[in-house]
């Protein structure tokens, strides 16, 4: 019984940990999408610190966005495959992987939209700053941008 119980949460630890990585990456990959310049000839060629920390920022807020999205509360009653008088372990944890993937959805757009909207309201070019001029100051405004937005997220979520 004991080992049983152990197994299954090395289970799902290793199932959330997998997924946690696959989010990351997907993250990255939006930001990638959403970032107008090459963000890793940026970083690793050209040393640019200031992308740097924008994609650290980035990785930060992503980071906070999992976390909610995995230890939310998830409402098990939206889920037909779920039977309510006898919950099947692997059947709530595919409910919570569903429900973190929509979560995970929700605050890429955010993240994405307020790129766009700190890009409109500063008054200089934001792409320019931080690729061409290489201003730290810059990258650490949008990092601190995707954490901020990324931890409202967070508080909605939990």
């Amino acid at each position: 019984m004991l080992i049983n119980h152990f197994i299954n949460v090395t289970l799902e630890i290793l199932i959330y940990f997998l997924v946690s990585i696959i989010c990351l990456f997907i993250g990255r990959k939006v930001l990638d999408w959403i970032t107008p310049y090459d963000l890793s000839k940026q970083t690793s060629t050209e040393k640019n610190l200031a992308t740097g920390i924008t994609e650290a920022g980035f990785f930060i807020a992503m980071a906070i966005i999992v976390h909610a999205s995995v230890s939310g509360v998830v409402n098990y009653e939206m889920f037909s495959f779920i039977n309510p008088e006898d919950p099947g372990r692997f059947e709530l944890l595919g409910a919570e992987l569903i429900t973190t993937a929509v979560y995970l959805l929700i605050g890429l757009i955010c993240l994405s939209l307020g790129r766009r909207s700190l890009d409109w309201v500063t008054p200089f070019d934001l792409n320019k700053e931080i690729q061409l001029e290489r201003n730290v100051g810059v990258g650490a405004i949008e990092a601190a941008m995707y954490i901020s937005i990324a931890i409202i997220i967070h508080g909605i979520i939990l």
